[in-house]
């Protein structure tokens, strides 16, 4: 079977940029598609210097398809003028994400951990991809990179059937969920500037403005 990285290569045009629909998508890749997706959406913004204009409409999306995964879908289901439009991620981005997936293959085994697998069901991964893509769809910068990186995780534990990969990705969804969680409270009782305060004084910088 092929690797993730050998199928993305294989959905390139001669220029190296990805141009698919997600119709495409779903006749290629079967039951494969979600996982699939999940990953494609993500890894732009999971780079280390993420292109700016993927990741609200690509955290949109996301925000969908941990739905689809709350009622059990195997697909895509979108409307047909959405299914059928083309996208593209250019080529840079494709080189960026290949890389990436490709180090990360490194450490992933296809069906291990079955029983770790079965335990993290796929409503508990909806829940959490919905949870994530809000937090990367947020048109902030600086706070897109971890989601996206997480998401990407699940993608790829859900792909490969490894439950240890998608352990991990739930325990890091868990802790950035709760901090995330935090920051807003802190926002909303505070204001913007007691979170700035907290946060300089752990040497962190984020790009608010009170």
């Amino acid at each position: 079977m092929q690797r993730l990285s050998e199928q993305i290569l294989g959905l390139c045009n001669d220029k190296g940029e990805l141009v698919t629909t997600l119709s495409a998508l779903n006749d290629q890749l079967k039951d494969q598609s979600l996982g699939v997706f999940i990953i494609l959406l993500s890894f732009p913004s999971a780079l280390p210097v993420p292109a700016a204009g993927y990741s609200t409409p690509f955290g949109i999306l996301l925000l969908w398809i941990g739905w689809l995964f709350l009622r059990g879908g195997q697909q895509i289901q979108l409307p047909n003028k959405w299914l059928n439009k083309p996208f593209k991620i250019n080529a840079k981005i494709v080189r960026g994400g290949i890389k990436l997936i490709t180090f990360l293959e490194k450490f992933i085994h296809p069906n291990r951990a079955p029983k770790l697998y079965r335990l993290i069901n796929r409503r508990l991964v909806g829940i959490n991809l919905m949870l994530l893509a809000l937090i990367m769809a947020l048109p902030i910068p600086l706070t897109n990179t971890a989601p996206a990186a997480i998401i990407l995780l699940f993608g790829l534990g859900l792909l490969e059937n490894d439950g240890w990969v998608l352990a991990i990705a739930q325990i890091l969804a868990f802790f950035l969920i709760m901090l995330y969680g935090i920051a807003t409270f802190v926002i909303c009782t505070f204001g913007v500037a007691t979170l700035n305060n907290i946060l300089q004084w752990v040497h962190i910088s984020i790009p608010f403005k009170s």
